[in-house]
């Protein structure tokens, strides 16, 4: 079985990198033996992903999984993995306003005329401002075999810009779950639940500069005033902060640079500490759990976080209802633990907070129904694949 899986490869943060770990894992459950055929906007980058996280892979399928890059963006390339593969798949991420949404396109009808089975595997959908891309985004979705998205906030995206349209989608098709990168943090975390280790890590945050294709507004500037103050103020806590990358390629916006911006323009800077060396997803991981307070605004921060560890503050920068964050918590917080621990950057909330109010942790309970529900989607789902 060979499988061909397309998305924003080769640009890959930490989070796309959890989203494929879990692909593998959920794919796994459905097919014995498989091959993957992974398209990358930049191959070189993808090629050192795979090598850092096969001990990963291993852990989560207790085997190898037999990798062959391509080049996505080189039409030939994308034919020809297309027609050698048994079916193809968009592999998570936002479907959003990207160019690259033309591959896509072009990717599922190229496998629609070679009569390969084409599906959306737990991708979100949007923010998406300009109709160009919404067609897209419609045209896509009219052309797969099956759709899985990784919130109920991105299905109802879809057939409201279906609607605007005048275009039909088949709703019995379109499945919600959650994102890939679920399953790779929450398996990762029953592995690490059965080692003793030290949790002597104080604060992680995770920040970002703000992305203006997130908004039809130009408030990046105040967005960025924001985090700064928020770190100023925090500054004045006696606590040991890392600050935690999740994106270390120039292309796609390095945090590396926009955090130690940030850290050089803080008064009293002592306590922070830029994390420089590239971390693997394994160990970014283990940092996430073994932390005792963690602050995420890159959403799959967010996402690795809340399973992983649990005591976590969450900075949206994501459309207010729209956005993926909010998917993801409206999800899974069934017992309103983020009330007091969500802060939404594009209505301009302040965060200015008193740590000591954050000692606990969403209840692995509430963990566990929202694991266990969108794995039994996935299990349906992958009957029809």
């Amino acid at each position: 079985m060979n499988i061909c899986i397309l998305g924003w490869y080769g640009t890959e943060t930490i989070g796309d990198r959890a989203i494929l770990a879990g692909i593998i894992s959920l794919l796994s459950e459905k097919f014995k033996d498989f091959d993957v055929n992974l398209g990358s906007l930049y191959p070189f980058y993808s090629k050192r992903m795979i090598e850092e996280d096969k001990e990963l892979y291993r852990l989560l399928i207790g085997k190898d999984i037999n990798f062959r890059l391509f080049d996505s963006k080189h039409k030939k390339s994308l034919e020809k993995n297309i027609k050698c593969s048994d079916l193809l798949i968009i592999g998570g991420g936002p479907l959003m306003d990207l160019p690259e949404l033309y591959m896509l396109k072009y990717a599922f009808r190229y496998a629609k005329r070679h009569n390969k089975k084409k599906f959306i595997y737990g991708c979100g959908v949007g923010p998406l401002f300009k109709d160009e891309y919404q067609k897209i985004v419609i045209d896509i979705a009219k052309l797969s075999d099956g759709i899985i998205l990784r919130d109920s906030v991105s299905k109802k995206n879809l057939l409201n810009y279906a609607k605007k349209f005048n275009e039909e989608i088949n709703n019995k098709k379109i499945y919600t779950s959650f994102d890939p990168a679920v399953e790779c943090a929450f398996k990762y975390k029953m592995y690490l639940s059965k080692l003793k280790q030290d949790k002597n890590i104080d604060i992680l945050i995770n920040l970002r500069e703000f992305p203006s294709e997130y908004s039809n507004s130009l408030i990046s500037e105040n967005v960025n005033i924001v985090l700064l103050r928020f770190l100023e103020n925090l500054s004045k806590e006696k606590r040991n902060v890392r600050l935690i990358p999740m994106h270390y390629f120039s292309i796609g916006s390095d945090d590396r640079k926009f955090l130690s911006k940030l850290v050089f323009n803080i008064t009293n800077n002592k306590i922070y500490e830029v994390q420089n060396r590239p971390l693997s997803l394994i160990e970014t991981m283990q940092y996430f759990y073994n932390a005792q307070l963690n602050f995420g605004m890159r959403f799959h921060s967010v996402v690795l976080q809340t399973i992983l560890n649990g005591n976590n503050i969450v900075l949206d920068y994501t459309e207010p209802t729209k956005g993926k964050i909010g998917g993801f918590l409206k999800d899974i917080d069934f017992e309103n633990f983020y009330t007091n621990r969500y802060f939404c950057l594009q209505k301009g909330d302040n965060v200015n907070i008193n740590l000591n109010e954050f000692d606990n942790k969403l209840s692995s309970q509430s963990i566990k129904k929202y694991y266990e529900q969108g794995k039994n989607k996935y299990n349906e789902f992958n009957q029809i694949i």
